[in-house]
């Protein structure tokens, strides 16, 4: 049988023939790394860490891509800008902390056009602060740590794409012509945003990736972004001081999920509720490791991506906040603690299948935040941390990432392996769990929360021969099952 009529068959057999041409235009999670849409689970400044970043352009046309910035507890906005990559184009830059600390700045010696120039700038709270304030508090250091996103808006054609291509000296050949379009004065893009532009059709053809640098220590963490296909077949293309695109504003509505062994497709209400059932797991599974010995530290990132649609009320598109699968909303106070949704350890054990007296489902990670059940861990915010403990001291800032956004768990093995589950607490008291129901065509349930992230595990061995000191760290993208009945 010939290849091509095998991938036919097989398509046919998961979807049935009449589902083809709505699966190709559904949003999906590319395993394979290349897509339209480019989450990266987190950036930190804090605790000497830089955060360097690149995204790369596998394609012949020039791309208008938004880069965003979100804190990591409500992912409001801390820095926007426009960058338009040229035909196989690599844009890096780095984020450092500011002059003066508890903030961020991006630099980059890229040469790839960007609106406005963005080398230098420090992140802004302006998002969540004055007419836009939270609750969640007005600090600069919200903005130390969080997320990203890269956006796909469209695909440059005529004479800007001309002026946005590098030419053989490596530069672009006009950035001057590119941010003059969104000048009041010589129009185009100030008057139609749509001029030299076309409609994506939703491969993308962007991946990226991120290492966190520890410059004292001397160690690189790296990751590849998450990469989302099909997420728009409409043209997004926005000024550089809007927040739009976000990853709720895609044309498409369906989602394709590979699902032991099955496509599953279904037809969503709100887009971002299409996006969001990429991410739905109901576990996530990881290793961890702690010794004094060799200074052994293991973190995990825990980042909610679409949870600012389904908490905030003033950037969802629900009628009412909170939306499910999340069941708290944020809050306005001046002592708010976030949204914070219940987890519960499911199983936790070390590398000889034992466990530990307290059992699983007793063990509750700390600080506990007030007005809470003290029986019932939870993630309080978009992007966290959680931090594995040897010892009682389990307060304060996490040791390898410096996260604020932390709580902090302390296992009882030195190494081992741990499952948490958003599925209720069944170790203190059963409950429904989350769950994402009713609001797709097919009235199917997703069990879960949208979550993305990783393990990072950092050793400091002194005990070389000559008193060397050597520093090694490791990122291990987490580990989930899914439960879509």
């Amino acid at each position: 049988m010939k290849k091509n009529n095998l991938t036919t068959a097989v398509v046919a057999g998961l979807a049935g023939l009449a589902g083809i041409s709505s699966i190709s235009n559904a949003v999906n999670l590319n395993s394979d790394g290349v897509g339209q849409v480019l989450v990266y689970p987190y950036y930190t400044v804090n605790n000497g860490i830089n955060t360097l970043i690149s995204v790369v352009n596998t394609t012949d046309e020039v791309k208008a891509v938004k880069v965003r910035f979100l804190e990591g507890k409500n992912s409001r906005e801390c820095l926007d800008f426009n960058l338009y990559m040229s035909p196989y184009d690599v844009w890096t830059a780095g984020l450092v902390e500011a002059p003066g600390g508890g903030n961020s700045q991006i630099l980059t010696s890229d040469t790839s056009c960007t609106v406005p120039a963005i080398s230098g700038q420090v992140f802004l709270p302006f998002a969540y602060t004055g007419a836009f304030d939270d609750g969640i508090g007005s600090s600069l250091e919200r903005c130390t740590e969080g997320h990203f996103e890269m956006i796909e808006m469209g695909t440059v054609i005529g004479a800007d794409a001309a002026a946005a291509t590098h030419t053989s000296a490596g530069v672009p050949a006009s950035c001057g012509t590119i941010n003059g379009n969104w000048t009041p004065v010589t129009g185009q893009w100030s008057v139609d945003s749509t001029v030299n532009m076309v409609a994506p059709d939703g491969s993308g053809g962007l991946f990226g990736s991120t290492s966190l640098i520890d410059v004292a220590g001397g160690v690189d963490m790296t990751y590849n972004a998450d990469a989302i296909q099909a997420y728009s077949l409409s043209l997004q293309h926005s000024d550089p001081g809007s927040l739009l695109p976000n990853v709720g504003t895609g044309s498409e509505g369906t989602s394709n999920i590979f699902n032991n062994g099955v496509v599953v497709t279904d037809a969503w209400t709100e887009t971002i509720q299409a996006v969001s059932a990429l991410y739905m797991h109901d576990n996530i599974y990881g290793e961890y490791v702690l010794s004094d010995s060799i200074g052994a530290n293991s973190e995990w990132v825990v980042t909610f991506p679409t949870k600012f649609a389904y908490v905030d009320a003033a950037n969802s598109p629900f009628l009412t906040v909170p939306n499910e699968p999340f069941t708290v909303a944020i809050a306005p106070g001046p002592a708010s603690i976030g949204a914070c949704e219940p987890y519960s350890v499911t199983g936790l054990y070390d590398r000889e299948e034992q466990t530990p007296s307290t059992p699983p489902g007793l063990i509750v990670p700390s600080p506990v935040p007030p007005g809470i059940d003290p029986t019932i861990p939870v993630f309080c915010w978009e992007t966290n941390v959680l931090e594995f403990n040897r010892d009682d001291d389990i307060l304060g800032d996490s040791n390898v990432l410096g996260s604020q956004n932390t709580t902090h768990l302390k296992p009882g093995f030195d190494t081992g392996w741990v499952s948490i589950s958003f599925n209720g607490n069944p170790g203190v008291a059963a409950g429904p769990g989350n769950q994402n129901t009713n609001d797709n065509a097919a009235t199917r349930t997703y069990n879960g929360l949208p979550v993305t992230g990783f393990a990072v595990q950092r050793y400091t061995n002194s005990n070389l021969t000559g008193g060397v000191l050597a520093n090694y760290a490791g990122i291990f993208a987490h580990r989930y099952s899914k439960n879509i009945l």
